[in-house]
């Protein structure tokens, strides 16, 4: 999920718990506090922790509460976890170290071990460095020798692993998507589910996606993802947040302002979001009529 920032950049509370209300009536079946789109890289182990509480709060249990651990050394992954735990997160999702980047399996298993044993949570690998992405016999390698990992969530954009996983690992652990353009290709292929930036921005549609998908209804998941998909391209820059909550902001949905150093788009990027989110019909009020069915569910 998004983490709101005011314009002082601290975390904004009361829009961290909005959001999270939001994101239980869209119908998701869990959140992830602090991740990339969370912009949990630049949150301190307190601001972790504190936006942790906030969501629990605010789902009032009804959904399970994960957070994102985003280090660069064993010792501040495990500080984090422990203050994530502490602050009532059931899980992790945790990707390599993301400054040194470290893709060899005897590494990596050190790493997770260390979190695992110091956090007692169970905990998601993300497999998210394009230049350093973990094979899929590493993955198989770090899971047979560490139960409290869980599952893996494939991003990089990399499809063939994804598919390499699913047909290796399906059934034995959860596997999810962070192919952000490519999220209804990895639901026909099988995925567990998505924990993406797709998600976070149309958390409402994906849940459709989603749904179509188990039933069968693939004219109708299809044309969400030819909607969707090219709102993400516009936004898959190396300043992902801030182009996303730009266009969460075009809908009317608050998710505050990206935290310093980085800005709101401007200019070509600012108009090619825009673009993409007319095209695909994303206005404000057709988001309110759908906040309102799903009210409605919810109820």
């Amino acid at each position: 999920m998004f983490t709101p920032f005011r314009e002082d950049d601290r975390i904004d509370d009361e829009g961290l718990a909005m959001e999270a209300r939001f994101l239980r009536q869209s119908g998701v079946s869990g959140i992830v506090v602090g991740g990339s789109m969370g912009e949990g890289a630049g949150l301190s182990e307190a601001e972790l922790a504190e936006a942790v509480r906030v969501v629990i709060e605010a789902v009032a249990g009804e959904i399970p509460v994960l957070a994102a651990v985003i280090a660069d050394s064993s010792a501040e992954a495990v500080r984090l976890s422990k203050a994530v735990r502490d602050a009532g997160a059931c899980g992790l999702q945790v990707p390599p170290p993301h400054f040194r980047l470290a893709a060899e399996t005897r590494v990596l298993a050190e790493y997770y071990r260390a979190i695992t044993d110091g956090s007692t949570l169970p905990l998601i690998i993300y497999n998210v460095m394009p230049t350093a992405e973990a094979a899929v016999e590493s993955l198989d390698e770090l899971m047979a020798a560490n139960p409290a990992i869980v599952g893996v969530k494939q991003s990089a954009r990399n499809m063939h692993t994804l598919a390499a996983l699913l047909a290796t690992m399906r059934g034995k652990v959860k596997l999810f998507s962070a192919i952000d353009d490519m999220i209804y290709p990895s639901l026909v292929l099988g995925v567990d589910g998505t924990i993406s930036g797709t998600s976070a921005v149309f958390p409402l549609e994906t849940v459709e996606m989603f749904k179509a998908v188990q039933a069968g209804a693939h004219d109708r998941a299809l044309g969400l993802h030819e909607r969707i998909a090219p709102v993400w391209r516009a936004i898959d820059y190396p300043d992902f947040p801030a182009r996303s909550k730009y266009a969460v902001a075009l809908t009317g949905r608050s998710v505050g302002k990206p935290r310093r150093p980085f800005r709101w788009p401007v200019g070509e990027a600012a108009r090619s979001i825009e673009q993409a989110m007319t095209a695909g019909g994303f206005s404000v009020a057709s988001r309110s009529i759908a906040l309102g069915q799903a009210q409605e569910i919810a109820q």
